[in-house]
């Protein structure tokens, strides 16, 4: 833990099995990505019909019950920070300029908490409301996807470059 600590280097700075964990977290959050997609896909399509169809039902009795919705956020405000702090500050450690970084965390950040209010916005104003949901997916996934290529990318461009050899007399 104290390699994450270290502000000068970035990526290149960590071990090479660090480097090699951190490769492999980056790809298993790809594929949990791929399959929040189709999870979204399924459950509620991309139109704002389809979404507001499924958080709020044809009636008002048929959408997502207030203890679905907050059983759901209660969880996602679990995990969602914890993600994003980590895929964050893995991205945070990578080359590109320092104020870029930080804009892409906060609109992941910005977009990861639309996410969580937009099936509230739907069940308390409307379905008009279902914008919410397609601008939380707008902002969160680019940011979600950039904060995992680039590390990744990074990671495997360091993978094949050898570390400088230290001379032996």
């Amino acid at each position: 833990m104290k390699e994450f600590l270290i502000p000068k280097g970035g990526l290149a700075a960590l071990q090479p099995t660090t480097r090699f964990a951190l490769l492999l977290f980056l790809v298993f959050t790809l594929a949990s990505y791929a399959v929040m997609v189709a999870l979204g896909l399924s459950r509620s399509g991309l139109t704002p019909d389809s979404i507001a169809l499924y958080y709020g039902g044809v009636t008002p009795d048929e959408g997502k019950t207030t203890g679905e919705l907050l059983e759901t956020t209660h969880f996602h405000l679990f995990a969602m920070p914890m993600q994003l702090f980590v895929v964050g500050h893995v991205f945070l450690l990578g080359r590109a300029q320092a104020r870029w970084r930080q804009l892409v965390v906060l609109f992941c950040f910005i977009g990861a908490g639309l996410d969580l209010l937009a099936p509230w916005t739907i069940q308390w104003f409307g379905a008009e409301w279902a914008w919410t949901k397609i601008a939380a997916r707008a902002c969160l996934g680019p940011t979600l996807l950039l904060m995992t290529l680039l590390p990744m990318l990074e990671l495997l461009a360091l993978k094949q470059t050898r570390p400088p050899q230290r001379e032996t007399l």
